[in-house]
């Protein structure tokens, strides 16, 4: 690959340098590989399965400690609605997709009805007119296109999600009241973090404003950033060749959301919540979700605390806390030993493994929705290891690794509270606990052609693969995602 002198400063001008880019071009030809699953994670196998009575007591700790910490919801979110209402693209009444009925005969339970009613009757049109005469194409229309709703090429996060009394919400709206009830600081203040692309910030900032205007006792502090531009990757031909645009610039491509690692490592905040933009629930169903948060949080919590500990144990000449330390990590993060060490080597492993990142995880029962699962992975230096695993990371064509993907029991709904400070306060460097071989090529349409692009290792896959992990059984009703709009009529989002 010839680099030109103006391909060198289009790489500066993004924040590449030559080596990350040397790098990913190892990547799309070397050195990535398929995740080698061992074998599901199940209840009591790498699953914990949380008593009543361990619940409340993780949840009474939460509330306690949490008043004397610094707290943050981060939620990606640069995601557009185009997909929720892909069903209703090309709209044919000859010709009427499952998904297209199911949205007409329920069509009065969405809550956006309304609006889009009074934005039809802003140009003349009678939204009951064109139900009683079946112009689902006019109705459709103005959900989907610039004179009406714009959902079309709308942020899926700026899309009425709820009906309530007063007037809908939108799923921005509903992550700041989920922040309320377990995102509050002793101070008052309740932060969120949304991940967004750059021509959408002024939108969501003005319109998050003028919600938190509306409640004056409430202190939401709201934070954005964008996926940072030395994430992106170059995109290759077919012939493996940069892809060019016609001014002769090289094209490169978001790199998933795993690139969002970067973004999760500039957070300030002692417990990190993560959560989809997409998994909200109405109020009145929220109870659950919001109990379970809270005890997810407060085993972070508590495990934080042991690790810390056990690390201050382990400072000592003769690590008198090693056999206990081990023992802990034996039973939350890691099974087994390396052979063969003594007992300074030994110690030196334990505090390797304790001084990291660390994640809680809810897991809910496998009932068919899409999402990464738990399992157990061989890694590359050969231990097994806890990991969220996505379809798209296993070797489809091995027999036996697809029968341990389809085995499994459970799945990640993105139910994560983690950590990501050292003891003395600081963030670890989160790119030092990146499995950068798990990222994977896909095939793109780009610039009328199918091109290679590279995907960075998800941020709960491989973007958190050297973590500490712990996986918690939670209640399905605490998964609440809309991939299409149709699924706006499951309980967990009516009234």
């Amino acid at each position: 690959m010839q680099l030109t002198p103006h391909d060198l400063e289009q790489l500066e001008r993004k924040g590449i340098t030559l080596e990350n880019l040397v790098s990913q071009l190892d990547r799309f030809f070397h050195n990535t590989h398929p995740i080698r699953l061992e074998k599901p994670c199940t209840p009591s196998d790498g699953i914990v399965i949380l008593s009543p009575a361990e619940c409340h007591t993780h949840v009474e700790l939460f509330e306690k400690e949490s008043q004397h910490m610094s707290l943050m919801k981060f939620v990606p979110a640069s995601g557009a609605a185009s997909r929720m209402f892909k069903h209703l693209f090309n709209y044919s009444p000859d010709s009427i997709a499952e998904l297209t009925e199911e949205f007409i005969i329920h069509f009065d339970r969405f809550p956006f009805v309304p609006a889009l009613k009074k934005v039809m009757e802003a140009n003349g049109i009678i939204l009951e007119d064109c139900i009683a005469h079946n112009q689902w194409n006019i109705i459709f229309d103005y959900i989907l296109k610039p004179e009406g709703l714009h959902y079309d090429s709308q942020l899926k996060g700026m899309v009425q999600f709820h009906a309530y009394e007063g007037e809908p919400r939108t799923a921005f709206e509903e992550h700041l009241h989920e922040s309320r009830i377990y995102g509050r600081q002793g101070n008052g203040e309740s932060h969120i973090h949304f991940t967004i692309a750059p021509q959408n910030i002024a939108l969501v900032q003005q319109f998050l404003a003028k919600k938190a205007e509306a409640m004056p006792f409430e202190n939401f502090v709201v934070h954005f950033s964008t996926q940072a531009e030395h994430t992106d990757t170059l995109a290759l031909t077919k012939d493996n060749e940069p892809l060019r645009d016609q001014d002769n610039e090289l094209i490169f491509r978001p790199s998933g959301h795993g690139a969002l690692v970067h973004n999760l490592q500039n957070l300030d905040a002692e417990i990190i919540f993560i959560k989809n933009i997409d998994n909200v629930c109405h109020e009145v169903h929220r109870k659950e979700s919001d109990f379970y948060k809270k005890v997810i949080a407060g085993l972070l919590v508590h495990l934080k605390k042991e690790v810390t500990r056990h690390l201050e144990a382990l400072k000592s000449e003769h690590s008198s806390g090693l056999d206990e330390a081990i023992e802990f990590i034996q039973r939350w993060f890691q099974p087994g030993l390396p052979l063969g060490l003594d007992r300074d080597a030994l110690a030196n492993y334990a505090r390797l493994r304790l001084d990291r990142p660390l994640r809680v995880c809810g897991m809910v029962r496998n009932e068919g929705e899409p999402g990464g699962g738990p399992f157990w992975v061989k890694m590359p230096d050969g231990h097994i290891s806890k990991q969220i695993v996505e379809k798209a990371q296993v070797d489809l064509n091995d027999p036996l690794q697809n029968k341990i993907l389809s085995s499994a029991s459970h799945f990640n709904p993105v139910d994560i509270v983690c950590s990501i400070k050292k003891a003395d306060g600081t963030n670890y460097n989160l790119n030092e606990y990146v499995d950068h071989s798990t990222g994977f090529v896909s095939e793109k349409f780009v610039e009328g052609q199918v091109v290679k692009a590279l995907e960075l290792p998800g941020l709960w896959n491989g973007g958190m693969a050297l973590w500490n992990t712990v996986f918690v059984e939670v209640p399905v009703s605490t998964f609440n995602p809309v991939k299409t709009v149709n699924d706006l009529l499951r309980q967990g989002h009516q009234k």
